[in-house]
């Protein structure tokens, strides 16, 4: 049972987002918030904004409670890079990428909590699964060899389907003939003298 929260096409380097992520990563979730929170940089407000929807998703969504959770996972993917030029000199142009991040934060429940839970869902027993419909109805097959309208069906389908696929010899292919008199008279004919003789 985890919740979690992503920002996608965020525009900072994934190099400057996971230097943040990799303090709040296994930190409860007041922790995070204090280390986000007095950390200098813009890449630190949207962590916190991101925390947030995770632990307001976790409360509404699978009714957890934030005291108990921790940062599980952060996840900083790269994005699509935004291509910029900058002029330089004689004419050339320096090429600048805007790069963009995607994050994704897992919050869990802690993990002595994780075990009491596991615990407890194995004293329950797990609902019975349902047979998938259209499994065999008939049961066994008749004795005596006898088959049933369906299976006959089938047998003469594969019948069917076996002669059409039948084991045949390799016919002997045909030694390639003399070239026609048209072709040869094109290649052995004589060349013209240059020079108007």
């Amino acid at each position: 049972m985890s919740a979690s929260a992503r920002v996608k096409f965020l525009r900072i380097s994934p190099f400057k987002v996971r230097r943040y992520t990799q303090l709040i990563q296994g930190q409860s979730i007041e922790q995070a918030r204090a280390l986000l929170r007095f950390q200098p940089s813009p890449t630190c407000r949207e962590l916190l904004r991101l925390l947030d929807s995770a632990v307001a998703n976790g409360e509404n969504n699978l009714e957890m409670d934030p005291e108990l959770m921790i940062v599980s996972h952060v996840q900083v993917d790269g994005g699509p890079s935004y291509k910029r030029i900058r002029p330089r000199a004689r004419g050339r142009a320096y090429r600048i990428l805007k790069r963009t991040s995607h994050v994704k934060i897992e919050l869990d429940l802690r993990p002595e909590l994780r075990i009491a839970t596991a615990r407890a869902s194995e004293e329950e027993p797990a609902p019975r699964r349902r047979r998938r419909v259209g499994a065999r109805k008939a049961g066994p097959a008749p004795a005596g060899g006898k088959e049933g309208p369906a299976t006959a069906g089938k047998a003469a389908a594969k019948a069917k389907k076996g002669r059409k696929f039948r084991f045949r010899p390799e016919r002997e292919r045909k030694k390639p003939s003399a070239p026609s008199d048209r072709h040869r008279s094109a290649t052995t004919r004589p060349m013209r003298k240059k020079g108007g003789e």
